[in-house]
């Protein structure tokens, strides 16, 4: 792999969920992620409170460029984060924007004390598997096993990048 630059995104913290909705839209994550995000940014009530949760716009060249999360449940030990909602809009696609993203994510959990950062994905996501895999995560297993109950699907892979 070759060297990713850290700087070429910058992540813009926010909860206004004007701010997302285009970007998510755009994305196509589906009205699953978009129901989750509204909860997460006061729209509604979630069943589970988060123990830390921040959502970032991820820019680049003075655009918005994609979208991710950063969280905490209470269940699980506080040196484990999660990676939520990550994506890239089409156009900004293949041009290590993604990694970069993720790189950044990585070193605010770290810098909050984090020693574990977790993300799940679709079982029959092996493209976006492969993303994580380049970037340093193991892959754990099913989330049946792994994360039951805090994915999408107990199918769904779940990944590991120890910090």
């Amino acid at each position: 792999m070759s060297a990713i630059d850290f700087n070429a995104v910058t992540l813009l913290e926010s909860r206004h969920v004007e701010q997302f909705v285009p970007v998510l839209r755009e994305i196509e994550l589906g009205d699953r992620f978009l129901l989750s995000m509204l909860h997460w940014c006061g729209i509604g009530v979630r069943s589970t409170p988060l123990a830390y949760w921040q959502i970032y716009l991820i820019k680049h060249a003075g655009e918005i460029v994609g979208v991710t999360g950063l969280y905490q449940r209470p269940e699980t030990p506080q040196s484990a984060y999660w990676i939520t909602w990550f994506g890239i809009r089409p156009k900004w696609r293949r041009l290590g924007l993604g990694s970069a993203a993720i790189i950044n994510v990585a070193a605010r959990a770290k810098a909050r004390g984090g020693k574990e950062l977790w993300v799940y994905t679709g079982s029959v996501d092996a493209h976006t598997v492969k993303f994580y895999e380049s970037l340093g995560f193991e892959v754990l297993g099913p989330a049946a096993k792994y994360a039951p109950s805090q994915t999408l699907d107990d199918s769904d892979v779940v990944l590991r990048l120890m910090l």
